[in-house]
């Protein structure tokens, strides 16, 4: 097995190194969830004994924070680098307006943000046995799930979009 020299990865595509990050994130995660499903999982809780607590919750939330962390530095990252270039950078490349589509981009997920923390629900839910009835919280947690859900939904719409009506031309 060939020994791989940090000087070396400067010489890789970015496609190279996200896709080996992918695999790697995606590889840790499968882990930690099989050991959370397989090791321990039906103990039972000590002050309920109704209850389960596996063995993996705490390494499992430890890798879910660690993630959270990882994409929001990330993002911050990412915002920080485009707003130096923003100057710099030309608003249509190849025919295609991408500062244009950016601002359009960030601008709609604001606006879906906003929209559905102010259509979620502040009715108080009961989660093993203990209510919670924070409005701002519970809007906050719909926020995220109906954001992510329509996100994902206009993911999938995108990428059927573009699988039908890409043509190669050879």
């Amino acid at each position: 097995m060939k020994r791989l020299n940090i000087h070396q990865l400067r010489n890789w595509p970015a496609e190279k190194i996200s896709s080996r990050a992918l695999y790697l994130l995606v590889g840790i995660a499968m882990v930690i969830f099989v050991l959370f499903w397989l090791v321990g999982y039906d103990r039972p809780f000590e002050d309920d004994p109704n209850f389960n607590a596996p063995l993996f919750t705490n390494a499992l939330l430890l890798l879910m924070v660690l993630y959270l962390m990882l994409g929001i530095g990330f993002s911050v990252w990412s915002v920080v680098s485009l707003l130096k270039k923003r100057g710099k950078t030309e608003a249509v490349e190849n025919g295609i307006p991408v500062k244009k589509i950016g601002y359009l981009v960030a601008g709609s997920v604001v606006v879906l943000l906003l929209l559905t923390f102010a259509l979620g629900s502040t009715a108080p839910m009961k989660i093993n046995g203990a209510t919670y009835a924070s409005g701002f919280w519970l809007r906050t947690s719909d926020m995220f799930i109906v954001t992510s859900l329509v996100m994902m939904l206009i993911a999938v719409a995108a990428v059927i979009y573009g699988a039908t009506k890409y043509n190669r031309k050879l």
